[in-house]
Order: structure tokens, then C-alpha cells, then sequence
């Protein structure tokens, strides 16, 4: 009895080590299962990883192109997915788009990762997605939504109708032996501590050796671009064109075509503050100032035009030499200084051919920097002034281009007594949640007691700023984004700095949206006549992920 239930309970404990072997070999097979699917979801996680490091660099690199060269920012963001690995391919997917307005760009990628244990299961590869949203805030542009920088006494068919109600000015060039009290604050290296600001010792702080920038962003492609200049050339007539070694008052009595070059001397050549006249000034005894204009582009780093590439041919640098003198017989193609100087009655008071490309020009943004140093004339001391404009063959090209300065600009305005609201800055919708900064250097000459200056938000928008706050001549709260100017701006820095609200909102996609602007009410028996300078910032990262 004994025996036979010993040999029963040995073979139900070899039963048992059977049992014991098939559930280990199924715990072990499902072991496996788990270790396998462990090695593939690894592998998506690091792909996920690169995927997103990729989308995150594209996207940041691609935006700084944004909103003037949409198709540059897609194929910079292209470029930089391809660097970190990944470029449309059999598999592999690299997208670019808008993401909710003009200065937002969207990268999304997304790759096919085979799977190494998954197709023992059916599932030879994952699908791995990605995407990354910029914006950027890029310099502050300054001028208007216009194609024209500047008056334009002949404005007519290359006048954009985004030029309505842009205030009168002309764009001012200084010199480095002008004085900056003179109101150019970046060319006009000669100051006294005493009388005005950012002159420590003498020296001007805000001197720029690398001159003005005025960029020109062409929104959509157009036909045989033109740009051009007018009145190029540092003519000395004065800041009214009553200069009297000028003589203008006998030049605008000059026969055409027998000895005046244009069919219109006794308009275009007439004196006083007339819409032909820029007020070329000189601050030294005849002064020559000369000017040098240099197109660059298209954009490279959008913070340092000035080192755009430098275009040739018909875009090559053109230098303009200064004049002082006699307009009557140098503009007189009858006499001796007509013959020795040609170029003053091509330039004074014309437009000027600066560059011309042909063909379709691809949207993008071009540089004009003009100088007056380092060209052999330094010593010479003057303000010139000039407009710029540009336009293409097509009906509609001259609506799809614009002019600013880049983020600073010196204007000389003869703005009429009376209210004039300028465009002054383009600060898009993702701005909310900033702080516009407005520099104001040797506002309000001419204005008496009772001008104003207001900043205002675009037009769309409506309304009035609040929490406006005043640095310089006038310091704290400023109510209703105003100050008041008079003769104690002279030589000194003004700042507005305004809360961009949460609730800001303008059209992006529009030409004329998003600019802020400057409202001017000249007080009267105002003489306004004043050459100043403003810049313009914007507080906050400007290139950032926000997705």
C-alpha cells in the first residue's frame, strides 16, 4: 500500500514539473512580447525626440523670414530639417504653413520608424509626428504701408493708394560735421555735451558709420521692379528753398528747352516751400555734401541688412556729389558750369534711377542704405534731404510693395499747421502682451504753446492707448498716450513707452494693418519745419517657440 502511493505521488510530481515547464515557457514567450514591444516604443520615443528637436529648429530659422518672404521662410525651415535628419522622402514628411497669422510659421514632420519585433505581429512600422509653432518679432519697420518713403511732388500712377493719408515728410540724411542738435541723431557726429543728449566729451553715442537703412518688402511677386530716388543729390537751397546764393528766383526763369533740362523750370526750379522743394541745407560754408546709395538683397539676417549681398549692375552703389552754388547757371545748359557739372540738373529735383531687375521678383525684402561718410566729403556739413520709391509693371505691383526705415528713420516734415496723423510703426497682432517703445529725438521746432503729440493704434483697431508712461523732457504717466512739445525737446530724447494690451488685435494679412501711428496737431501760428529721429522697439524675445 505503502509502495503504490509513493509511485502515484512521484508521477503526479513529474505531471506537475510538465505543467510547470509549458507555464514558463508561455510566461517567457509573453516576457519576450513585452521586451520586444519595450525595444519598438523605445525607438519611437527617440525618434519622437528628433523629430521634435528638427521641427523646433526648422521652425525657429524659418520664421525669422516671415511676413515678408513667405517662400523663404519654407524652404529655410526645409533646410533646417534637413540638417537634423529629415527631408521628404519615401517615408518622411517635412511640412511648412502659417499658424494663425503672418509672423507664425508651423513645421510638422512626420516618419515611417520600422518596427524591429512589431512585424512578428503584423506591424512592420509607426508612423512618428511631430510639429513645432514660431513667432517672430522682428525689427520694428518704420514709415507706412506706402510704396513711397517720403513726398512726391509728381505723384500720379506709381502712387499706391496705400500712400492716403501717410503726412508730409521727406527722408534726411546728415553728415558727420553737421551739429546733432541739427536733429539727425545717427549721421551727424558733431555735438556738444551742453546742448544736446547722448554727447558725453563731445562724442555722439547714437553715430551710426554705417548710415540710414530703409527696407523694401515686396509682399507678393512683381514684374520689372524700379526704384528710384528723388532729388538724390545734396543740392544747397536751404530749409525753405530761399537760399540766396541759390538764386533760384532767376533758375525758375529759365527757357525749355533752350537751356533748361526739363519742360517745367518755372515750377520744379521756383523758390520758397513749394511741393518740389526737399530743403537741401548746408551747415558749413558751401558745403558739398556727397551721397552714396547702396541696394542690398534680398534679406539675409533680418537684423543686419548692411550685410545683405551687395547687387551690381544696374543696382550697383551710386555716388551723388553735393552742390553749392549758382542754380540759375548750372542748371543752364547754355553755360560753362552747366558743362562742368552735368549731373546737378539731372538730379536736382527728379527721379533717379537707383536700380532696376527685370523680370518676375519673387517676394522677399531689399535694403537701401544711404551714407554720407567715408566718400571724401567729410568734413563738409549739411542735411539732405530726398524721397524714395518703388513700383513694378504690373497694375497691381505698386499696392504690394512698402518702404520703412529699418527700425529708426530721420525725416525732415513740413507738416501744415493744423492736425496730420502719421503711420509710424507696424507692430503685429502676436505683439499683445509687450511694450512699444517710441524714441523721439528734437521733436516739436516750430510748434507753440498748445501742439501735441499723440500715439494712436492702427486703424482697424480704434480706440486710444492706456498706461502710456513718459521718459526724458516729460517723465511718468502720460494720459491718453500724449505729450505736449515745444522748444525743450530741442537736442533732447523723448520716450513713450506703451502696453501693448492682451486684447490688441489688428489685420496681419492686410497692407495697411497693424501700424500704429503718430498724430501731430501744431498748435497755431506754428512754423513747423523740423528735421528729427525716431526708433522704435519692441520689449520681449523676439523669435520664440509657442508650441
Amino acid at each position: 500500500m505503502t509502495g503504490r502511493l509513493r509511485r502515484r505521488a512521484g508521477a503526479r510530481r513529474r505531471d506537475e514539473r510538465g505543467y510547470v515547464a509549458v507555464t514558463s515557457g508561455l510566461l517567457l514567450i509573453v516576457l519576450l512580447g513585452f521586451s520586444a514591444f519595450a525595444v519598438d516604443v523605445g525607438h519611437w520615443y527617440l525618434e519622437g525626440q528628433r523629430a521634435q528637436r528638427a521641427a523646433d529648429a526648422a521652425a525657429l530659422a524659418g520664421v525669422t523670414k516671415l511676413p515678408g518672404d513667405r517662400a523663404g521662410a519654407y524652404a529655410l525651415a526645409s533646410d533646417y530639417a534637413k540638417g537634423n535628419g529629415f527631408t521628404n522622402a519615401p517615408g518622411t514628411t517635412v511640412t511648412s504653413s502659417l499658424a494663425g497669422g503672418s509672423t507664425r510659421l508651423r513645421v510638422d514632420i512626420s516618419s515611417q520608424v520600422k518596427n524591429v519585433f512589431g512585424g512578428f505581429l503584423g506591424i512592420d512600422s509607426t508612423t512618428v509626428s511631430r510639429h513645432a509653432i514660431a513667432e517672430f518679432a522682428g525689427p520694428v519697420p518704420l514709415g507706412s504701408p506706402c510704396n513711397h518713403f517720403g513726398d512726391d511732388p509728381e505723384a500720379g500712377s506709381t502712387t499706391s493708394s496705400n500712400c492716403n493719408n501717410t503726412g508730409q515728410f521727406w527722408a534726411n540724411v546728415g553728415s558727420p560735421a553737421a551739429n546733432k542738435v541739427s536733429g539727425d541723431a545717427f549721421q551727424n557726429d558733431t555735438c556738444s555735451a551742453s546742448a544736446s543728449d547722448g554727447c558725453p566729451g563731445g562724442n555722439n553715442v547714437d553715430y551710426d558709420p554705417l548710415g540710414h537703412v530703409f527696407t523694401i518688402t515686396l509682399r507678393q511677386a512683381v514684374s520689372n521692379l524700379q526704384i528710384e530716388a528723388y532729388d538724390p543729390a545734396f543740392v544747397a537751397v536751404g530749409d525753405y528753398c530761399t537760399l540766396g546764393d541759390a538764386k533760384l528766383s532767376s533758375a525758375k526763369n529759365l527757357p525749355y528747352p533752350a537751356a533748361a533740362v526739363v519742360s517745367n523750370p518755372s515750377s520744379r526750379y521756383a523758390d520758397g516751400s513749394t511741393a518740389w522743394c526737399t530743403g537741401d541745407q548746408p551747415f558749413t560754408s558751401q558745403a558739398q555734401v556727397d551721397t552714396k546709395f547702396t541696394i542690398r538683397g534680398p534679406a539675409g539676417n533680418p537684423w543686419e541688412p548692411t550685410a545683405w549681398t551687395q547687387l551690381g549692375g544696374s543696382c550697383a552703389p551710386k555716388i551723388y556729389q553735393g552742390f553749392y552754388g549758382d542754380l540759375s547757371k548750372v542748371l543752364d545748359k547754355r553755360t560753362s558750369q552747366y558743362t562742368n557739372r552735368p549731373d546737378v540738373a539731372e538730379n536736382f529735383r527728379r527721379w533717379k534711377t537707383l536700380c532696376s531687375i527685370p523680370g518676375t521678383v519673387q517676394p522677399g525684402t531689399y535694403a537701401i542704405q544711404v551714407q554720407t561718410n567715408g566718400l571724401g566729403a567729410d568734413g563738409e556739413g549739411g542735411h539732405n534731404r530726398f524721397s524714395l520709391r518703388a513700383y513694378g509693371s504690373g497694375a497691381s505691383d505698386k499696392d504690394n510693395i512698402s518702404i520703412a526705415g529699418f527700425s529708426k528713420m530721420v525725416m525732415y516734415g513740413n507738416t501744415p499747421n493744423g492736425t496730420s496723423k502719421f503711420f509710424l510703426a507696424r507692430v503685429p497682432s502676436n505683439s499683445s502682451g509687450q511694450f512699444f517703445n517710441l524714441n523721439l529725438y528734437d521733436i516739436g521746432d516750430g510748434a507753440t504753446s498748445g501742439s501735441t503729440i499723440t500715439v494712436i493704434p492702427p486703424t482697424e483697431t480704434g480706440g486710444s492707448f492706456s498706461g502710456c508712461t513718459g521718459k526724458g523732457v516729460t517723465t511718468g504717466s502720460l494720459p491718453g498716450c500724449k505729450i505736449s512739445v515745444n522748444s525743450s525737446y530741442n537736442g533732447r530724447w523723448q520716450t513713450i513707452t506703451v502696453p501693448i494690451p492682451a486684447s490688441y488685435s489688428c489685420n496681419d494679412s492686410q497692407a495697411s494693418g497693424c501700424w500704429i501711428r503718430l498724430q501731430f496737431y501744431y498748435g497755431p501760428s506754428s512754423t513747423p519745419a523740423d528735421t528729427t529721429s525716431w526708433t522704435a522697439t519692441l520689449d520681449g524675445d523676439p523669435i520664440r517657440l509657442v508650441e
